[in-house]
């Protein structure tokens, strides 16, 4: 093993900032100096201590788009090389879910993408999600850089590939993408101690979660809330012990239902229920179609569900956001009369199947679109509607489930972890996506963005760029409604408040408006999105 220990990110295959100093540092056991050499560029220093360890931070000289280089880093004791390096363009990635969120989910959206074609020179280091109350961390915790191709192209950010595909196609140079996001994260957690300063709040928040016992029983009863949840519903489910899956299950007491339906506004009977809910209908298949493998869409539910079609279990998702987007065996089908049965877990009273969403069995390889609130596919080959008459019954009532703590949106937690340590690599510029999380608190969102940028400059050594992205249109009336306005109202306020944060000067806008979807917190119009981030990048010198 060498005595040399580099950052994680500064490792085989990552992608360094063209025309900007390069930035190696790592650890040694001992103050003896470190060099470090690539493409005729090399530099020295001699370490400091460190903790139980010397620290070394070299600076290799600019260089111009190219590669792939190898970079030796030496001492008289060891070496190390890190291979295939390349020097392009380098982005930060930072936010909640919707920057997040993988090329997985938007796959149909957008198959051809998985065509390619691949050159290796687009890559990206994912951030392991890692909430620290303590202080910022020396490294990030896991990680490794990857190249997209058609095999790892699922698992990068969606907004984050298909803006770094326009840009490589534009500039002809690599492009690395370091991803620091989280689902659901607020501003807070992405601030430091020292930005959060005027916060008082804040800071007796992160410090109430900085105690490790408090925190670790925290996390033990967040492990345990869902499995008793479930295993108790599970447990009184009268449609459990009556095994209301089977296709034979008489559903001559069960209850007509039109779906989708919101049932806070469609069904009375199951307005705020809390408990288990199986819905269940027949459905024809043809010659054509009978023992293929077939898709089954059914949009998102809340909260999550098992899905069986003549017995078998076919799919379950096990909370609200996924599109339900399952497969039916090769075999499954059989001509003429077919069941489908599903088993939805309604945990705080907001069933719901979502209106606008494409349910159907279907064969073929297909493209998604949207209006902005009708999902549709073209491509199938045989299609069976499953919107329309089902029946219900319920199988058990409970009572709301406790409320998950997510820890790490919790003030400080994913700067300290994750931002922190990667302020050491250069970067041309910063992708933030974020704001549903802070959308009733839109009033103060200008102020804590100025004070995040300036402290990341800070953080940088850098008057790095800013790009944010302004959210798209969204009505959770239609979606989750509460018999109010108030959460419309927090959305558009949330959209001025970002226009504004287009004043700091260095802060670019991409307006995210005409790409979302009315009917989903996750519109995956993510391409549409990317080309307006590129047209801001273009403002960039």
């Amino acid at each position: 093993m060498s005595s040399i220990r580099l950052s994680r990110l500064i490792s085989n295959g990552m992608v360094v900032q063209r025309n900007k100093k390069v930035h190696v540092w790592g650890w040694t056991p001992d103050d003896q100096p470190v060099s470090a050499s690539m493409n005729g560029k090399s530099a020295s220093a001699t370490p400091v201590k460190d903790g139980n360890e010397y620290r070394f931070d070299i600076f290799l000289d600019e260089m111009e788009a190219g590669g792939p280089y190898e970079l030796t880093v030496s001492s008289a004791a060891d070496k190390c090389i890190v291979k295939d390096v390349l020097c392009g363009d380098v982005y930060q990635l930072a936010g909640q879910s919707n920057i997040e969120l993988p090329m997985v989910r938007v796959k149909e959206s957008y198959p051809e993408s998985y065509d390619g074609p691949f050159d290796g020179r687009i890559r990206t280091f994912k951030v392991t999600e890692n909430g620290v109350f303590e202080g910022p961390v020396a490294d990030v915790c896991t990680g490794s850089w990857v190249s997209a191709s058609a095999d790892t192209l699922s698992d990068f950010s969606a907004l984050g590939y298909f803006f770094a595909d326009i840009m490589h196609k534009k500039s002809d140079v690599p492009i690395g993408l370091v991803n620091t996001t989280l689902g659901g994260a607020t501003i807070e957690c992405f601030m430091s101690r020292e930005m959060l300063a005027g916060y008082p709040d804040d800071l007796k928040l992160a410090d109430k979660y900085s105690d490790r016992a408090f925190l670790d029983g925290v996390k033990k009863h967040n492990e345990e809330i869902t499995p008793s949840w479930r295993g108790k519903c599970d447990s009184i489910d009268k449609g459990e012990e009556g095994n209301w899956k089977d296709p034979a299950a008489k559903v001559d007491d069960w209850t007509d239902i039109s779906i989708p339906s919101i049932f806070f506004k469609d069904v009375p009977d199951l307005k705020g229920f809390i408990g288990s809910v199986w819905f269940k209908r027949s459905f024809e298949v043809s010659d054509e179609l009978a023992g293929k493998e077939t898709s089954l869409w059914l949009g998102t539910l809340r909260d999550s569900d098992i899905v069986y079609v003549n017995g078998e279990e076919c799919g379950r998702t096990e909370y609200q956001y996924p599109p339900r987007r399952y497969h039916i065996r090769e075999g499954l089908l059989h001509k003429g009369t077919n069941d489908i049965t599903i088993k939805l877990y309604i945990e705080t009273g907001k069933g719901r199947f979502t209106p606008g969403k494409v349910m159907a069995i279907f064969s073929g390889d297909v493209k998604r679109s949207t209006d902005g609130f009708n999902e549709s596919i073209e491509g199938a080959d045989q299609f069976v509607d499953l919107t329309g008459a089902w029946k219900y019954k319920k199988g058990c009532e409970m009572p709301v489930i406790d409320d998950m703590d997510f820890v790490n949106w919790k003030p400080t937690a994913l700067f300290n972890g994750m931002v922190s340590p990667c302020g050491n690599y250069p970067v041309k510029a910063l992708i933030w996506y974020q704001g549903e999380s802070n959308a009733g608190r839109a009033a103060m969102y200008p102020e804590q963005f100025r004070i995040m940028v300036e402290g990341y400059r800070k953080l940088w050594n850098d008057d790095i760029p800013f790009i944010t992205v302004k959210l798209p249109e969204f009505d959770d009336n239609t979606y989750e409604p509460d018999g109010t306005d108030n959460i419309r109202k927090d959305w558009s306020n949330m959209q001025a408040a970002e226009d504004d944060c287009g004043k700091i000067p260095g802060v670019y806008v991409a307006d995210g408006v005409g790409t979302g979807e009315l009917n989903d917190l996750h519109p995956q119009r993510k391409k549409e999105l990317a080309e307006r981030v590129a047209t801001a990048a273009e403002n960039i010198i």
